[in-house]
C-alpha cells in the first residue's frame, strides 16, 4: 500500500534529483515531474525550488516531508501485517 505521489515526493526530497528519483522508482523523469506538479497543485504551493537540474525543498516542502514520512511509515506498517 502506498501513495505514489508521496513516494515520488519523498524520494525527490532525499535525492534532490529528478533523474535519480526516476531511476530509483523505475519511472520516467516526466512522470516524476507530473507527480510533483499534481501534489503542488493539490497543496497549492511550491514544494521545491528548481535550480536547473537540481532542486531544494521550500518551507512547505519541508513541512510536507515530515508529514509524508509518517504516512509512508504507516503504509509500510500496514504492508507488514498483510498475509
Amino acid at each position: 500500500m502506498t501513495d505514489k505521489r508521496l513516494l515520488v515526493f519523498s524520494t525527490l526530497a532525499r535525492t534532490l534529483s529528478f533523474g535519480e528519483t526516476a531511476r530509483l522508482l523505475g519511472i520516467s523523469q516526466p512522470a516524476v515531474s507530473k507527480h510533483v506538479a499534481a501534489l503542488e497543485a493539490e497543496i497549492g504551493a511550491a514544494l521545491f525550488v528548481r535550480y536547473g537540474r537540481s532542486v531544494a525543498l521550500t518551507d512547505k516542502g519541508r513541512a510536507l516531508l515530515q508529514i509524508a514520512s509518517g504516512i509512508l511509515e504507516g503504509y509500510a506498517a500496514i504492508d507488514s501485517i498483510k498475509e
